[in-house]
């Protein structure tokens, strides 16, 4: 017996890409309506119509959280409505390709532009993916690619660095970044388009470098309203402060990454934002944290390397990292204030970061140690040749270096009790 639905949210959800080519599932409640799923995994929702003796293939949209089945159907189904009253779909669809014939809109270049220079061959390829979907593909996606203008990328990037009144040029930058870089690759292919429609258009001026260093007194504020805020953003805030390390490798610890018995963990490169891997000893203030993360998230330290589960993980889906970080660090930034007795100056999570690299500094660490902390690749001793017999020199100055740090963080701490309100 003939399967009636054909196509489920659940079946959707649960089918595989091919290894190579695509594969076709049908509806059965929307005559034409097919399900494409390529190689690289991507769901395109595509009706199927036969008109006047030829068969019509027309893309309806991808299958995601913005689109979904139900909306497919919608669509498929107003298409076929048209179709009965005699209207031209295809030339409804394509009103806006005058002139390009053959080349396709900017989704559906994107997914060659993927599958030959991102997947598997860039290291940030799921990022590039992600800023694709969320950003550019809402926006511009339909559009056929050899129609779009300077102007359109110059009000698209504002938007994104202006929207809902609150300004996120960095992502505007990132945006018009990606956007550059596909239509360099792409400006081959597009006969029509005589030059990179990014070129000259508007984007946020690269911003200036931040210097925030957080003074003691802020430092021992933070400490504790770290301690009183607890597992896991307040745990999280004392790695940060312990180890120096970036914020998005601390969040993505998992437990087999720690050697309690070395006094180690290991940052591998694959999350390693420069894709090398950082040793980081720990020191004695940073092993209680640790540990404390680590019995908070019901994990045994003693069978660390024997698990691989993420230290702080979601409580609905324990693969991702927990959220709600924004949320959490305005509390934390309150209770600072609060210690204080007074309004600090704007500090980020990531200024924790500098703020342990000028410490390090402070107590007489080498430069090239508190870089290697940082698990930076700059400087003469780190580059060139050079860095190929200096790359695992530093281990054991690092381990010197950060038990000072957690020391002198605890010295501070103490130094400076939170004030009386």
């Amino acid at each position: 017996m003939a399967n009636k639905v054909g196509l489920t949210d659940a079946r959707i959800a649960g089918v595989k890409a091919p290894a190579q080519g695509q594969i076709e599932l049908a509806d059965g409640i929307v005559p034409g309506l097919r399900l494409r799923v390529g190689a690289s995994g991507i769901k395109t929702y595509i009706l199927r119509k036969r008109v006047q003796g030829k068969w019509l293939n027309v893309t309806i949209g991808r299958h995601g959280t913005n689109f979904t089945l139900a909306n497919a159907r919608r669509k498929a189904r107003d298409l076929l409505v048209d179709v009965e009253q005699g209207k031209n779909i295809a030339r409804k669809e394509g009103a806006r390709r005058k002139g390009s014939k053959g080349v396709g809109t900017v989704a559906e270049l994107y997914e060659i532009y993927l599958a030959q220079q991102i997947e598997g061959k860039k290291r940030s390829a799921r990022e590039f993916d992600r800023v694709f979907r969320k950003y550019i593909e809402p926006e511009l996606g339909d559009r056929i690619a050899d129609s779009v203008t300077r102007g359109d990328v110059s009000r698209f990037v504002e938007k994104v660095a202006f929207e809902r009144g609150s300004e996120t040029l960095t992502m505007a930058r990132i945006v018009y970044r990606h956007l550059s870089t596909f239509y360099s690759w792409a400006l081959t292919r597009l006969e029509n388009l005589p030059y990179n429609p990014c070129r000259d258009a508007w984007r946020p001026k690269k911003s200036i470098p931040r210097d925030r260093v957080l003074s003691d007194r802020e430092l021992a504020a933070l400490w504790q309203a770290a301690e009183e805020d607890g597992y896991p953003f307040g745990h999280l805030t004392r790695m940060l402060i312990l180890t120096a390390q970036r914020r998005g490798e601390v969040l993505g610890a998992t437990s087999d990454e720690f050697d309690f018995k070395g006094k180690v963990w290991t940052v591998p490169g694959s999350r390693a934002k420069n894709g090398k891997a950082n040793v980081v000893p720990l020191s004695a203030q940073a092993v209680t944290v640790a540990k404390e993360v680590f019995l908070a998230a019901n994990i045994d330290p003693d069978q660390a390397h024997s698990q691989n589960a993420l230290l702080f993980a979601s409580k609905v889906t324990a693969s991702n990292s927990v959220s709600g970080l924004p949320k959490a660090w305005k509390r934390i930034r309150a209770n600072v204030d609060e210690k204080l007795g007074y309004e600090a100056a704007h500090f980020t999570m990531h200024d924790i970061r500098r703020t342990v690299a000028t410490g390090l500094q402070r107590l007489g660490v080498q430069l090239v140690v508190s870089e290697a902390v940082l698990n930076h690749q700059s400087g003469s001793a780190m580059a060139g040749v050079a860095g190929v017999y200096h790359r695992h020199q530093y281990t054991n100055e690092k381990r010197e270096a950060l038990a000072l740090w957690g020391r002198e963080v605890l010295q501070i701490v103490a130094r400076y009790p939170p004030q009386q309100s």
